[in-house]
């Protein structure tokens, strides 16, 4: 809108306090006359001496304004950057007693009108305003991330975890997709949720364990904010299953042919996909794992897609996260604001809450506060899935009093914390990550150096070298019997048995050389020769037919026959085998011949 159509829009009063504000001569009454006395003045040199007057504040919101947000002020977005906000545009309707709910006079009151600039004034006030520089946000390296930090409910510091994830993804993928295909995840029949004895299972695979161990949960009372584990063995099921590598079979997972498949694949391409199907067709909404956010299924809360809130965390990770630095999570945050990376995630917070319907509904200013929704969905999406698949590195605290913004809130006073991801405080966008979200074309992995796991003997003992990972330690259950503390011996009936499978061979063979110190003994290079053979020496030649002749004569004219020869071969002295594939065939020829064969009935 025009300046002459917003001040037209405003009463006599409303216009009259404006004109106040302005260096004019003469004070008309009629309406139209102070629309173009205010007019006439904002348009005119007149502006320039009316922006001098504006506090380094107000300048700084003026210029936002007109080069950065189309003529519109964002709140949000301007304490973020700038740490407060202008007087002018605090508003408190709720808190009759500050003296918040009037802003005092200011001469932002003739430029902004319902919180936007008209756009040829704003076309004046950017001639007038240099462009704001852009926000400055701190990276850090490895050697400069903290120790420790400061816990904001105690002011006490606590020691930072940080994790890589990038190589334990590598080492986990492989090793939970075998224990899917042993049947060893247990998950709800109709939700696909992981069983408790499930989450124990996978948790002893992982490389690094839960993010949180059962020591640091076991001491808070539920009502404190409710169990902070488990995050990982919760999320990998879930994704495996949104990846379509994994599908419920009975009240456990079972590996698809995809998830089959995915055993020979690099790991990067299958994260790539998981991390693809899961920002589409990811269930459930991670918004349902912040469960102290209550109504969640009420009717006509209006949830929004988690698709559409994926694709903005998304695209906020490549805009703002430098691939290989430290960021810390309140400056993505920050960014995010200033950057526009904003979502919806109800269309009616009313129906949301925290303890109690009535008192603690998040409508009051839960709807347009950043830190209570999108904070916490993004807290969830980053920690408990984008972590899990190696995507971003994690720096990461206890929840417990690490990010108290919601403590105000009617009822919330006795909460620890609102999520069991508040404790996540930096992460980084390492290169796997950088790969799933396009950033780059290929990808290398960073190979970590390990010593050798054992020493394979003449016997075709293995003797530990140093203690096994979860993923070498489920290889070795697979082809070895534990003889010892320290010492396994190799058994060639299981190694068969697993060698029946021509990549089942190829990774056991893989994982031998690999981790064997030296080379590996003739003994066992004649082992896994053997096996080879013997798995290759029979194979299935698929379903066929048995066929009767009603004597050895007919059975060698059919098998002789150009009609038939090529479509069956001799079985016995009155006996043919003919393959399904070509029982047709067979059938055409025996018509040639003037013979049929009858149809079985069921």
């Amino acid at each position: 809108m025009t300046l002459k159509d917003t001040l037209d829009g405003l009463t006599v009063n409303e216009l009259k306090q404006r004109l106040a504000r302005l260096p004019v001569a003469s004070r008309p009454t009629r309406k139209d006359q102070i629309v173009a006395a205010i007019g006439g003045c904002l348009l005119s040199d007149a502006l320039r001496p009316l922006v001098g007057q504006l506090s380094e504040l107000d300048r700084h919101a003026v210029a936002e304004s007109v080069h950065n947000w189309a003529g519109v002020f964002r709140a949000a977005a301007f304490k973020a950057k700038y740490g407060t906000v202008p007087d002018f545009f605090i508003r408190s309707p709720f808190d009759y007693y500050s003296g918040r709910s009037k802003p005092a006079p200011s001469a932002l009151s003739v430029l902004f009108y319902n919180g936007s600039i008209p756009h040829d004034l704003a076309a004046r006030l950017a001639s007038l305003l240099p462009a704001p520089a852009p926000m400055t946000i701190a990276t850090l390296d490895d050697d400069e991330l903290p120790d420790t930090v400061i816990n904001a409910e105690d002011d006490e510091p606590e020691p930072l975890r940080r994790v890589a994830t990038e190589d334990s993804v590598r080492q986990e993928l492989p090793a939970l997709l075998r224990l899917v295909a042993q049947g060893g995840v247990a998950v709800g029949a109709k939700t696909g949720i992981v069983s408790t004895a499930g989450a124990r299972r996978i948790e002893a695979l992982l490389l690094d364990g839960d993010w949180y161990a059962t020591a640091d949960d076991e001491d808070v009372p539920r009502w404190g904010g409710g169990s902070i584990r488990p995050i990982r063995p919760f999320a990998w099921p879930l994704l495996l299953q949104a990846g379509g590598l994994a599908k419920i079979d009975g009240s456990r997972l079972a590996l698809t042919p995809k998830g089959k498949k995915a055993l020979a694949q690099p790991v990067h391409e299958v994260v790539g996909d998981l991390h693809e199907r899961w920002l589409v067709k990811g269930q459930p909404d991670e918004l349902r794992r912040v469960d102290l956010i209550k109504g969640q299924t009420s009717k006509g809360v209006g949830l929004s897609a988690p698709e559409n809130r994926r694709l903005v965390i998304d695209a906020a990770l490549k805009a703002c996260c430098p691939v290989g630095k430290w960021l810390s999570v309140d400056d993505l945050f920050r960014q995010m604001k200033v950057e526009g990376f904003r979502f919806d995630v109800a269309g009616n917070p009313w129906k949301l809450y925290l303890v109690d319907a009535n008192y603690g509904s998040l409508g009051y200013d839960g709807g347009s506060d950043f830190e209570l929704l999108e904070a916490r969905y993004t807290l969830a999406y980053l920690f408990e899935y984008l972590a899990t698949l190696g995507m971003i590195d994690v720096a990461y605290t206890l929840p417990y009093g690490a990010r108290p913004d919601y403590a105000g809130r009617w009822g919330a006073d006795e909460l620890e914390f609102l999520s069991r991801y508040d404790g996540l405080r930096y992460l980084r966008l390492n290169a796997l990550g950088a790969y799933c979200l396009g950033l780059c074309a290929t990808y290398t992995p960073q190979r970590v150096e390990r010593p050798p796991l054992f020493r394979a003997g003449a016997d075709l003992s293995l003797v530990l070298l140093r203690p096994a990972m979860p993923a070498e330690q489920l290889q070795l259950e697979q082809i070895a019997t534990p003889l010892a503390a320290d010492r396994w011996g190799l058994n060639a009936d299981a190694i068969l048995a697993r060698g029946a499978d021509a990549d089942e061979r190829g990774r056991i063979r893989e994982f031998l050389a690999s981790s064997a110190e030296g080379d590996l003994p003739a003994e066992l290079s004649e082992l896994l020769d053997g096996v080879e053979q013997r798995a290759t020496a029979v194979t299935d030649a698929g379903a066929a037919r048995l066929i009767q002749c009603r004597d050895a004569g007919l059975a060698i004219l059919l098998s002789t026959d150009p009609a038939t020869a090529a479509h069956c071969i001799r079985a016995g002295e009155r006996q043919l085998c003919v393959p399904d594939k070509k029982l047709a065939a067979f059938r055409k020829g025996l018509g040639k011949l003037g013979f049929v064969l009858p149809e079985l009935t069921p």
